[in-house]
């Protein structure tokens, strides 16, 4: 995904996190359960494709952090 750029194409992993956050907020572990889940286990995303997106999605806007505990 490409800094600031305006209507960027989302990666399929950042289709798959911003789906599973859809519905509620949730944490990384949780986010990779849910991704399993929705993909019918078609989709196992590791942390490090994970946490990356996170970091890239909260820079471009797309989503932020909880200060729920």
């Amino acid at each position: 995904m490409a800094k600031n750029t305006p209507n960027a194409p989302l990666t399929p992993a950042v289709l798959h996190i911003l789906l599973a956050l859809s519905t509620q907020e949730r944490h990384g572990y949780g986010i990779m359960k849910q991704v399993e889940l929705d993909s019918q286990g078609k989709v196992n995303m590791g942390p490090g494709t994970l946490y990356g997106s996170l970091g890239r999605m909260i820079e471009a806007g797309l989503i932020g952090e909880s200060d729920k505990k």
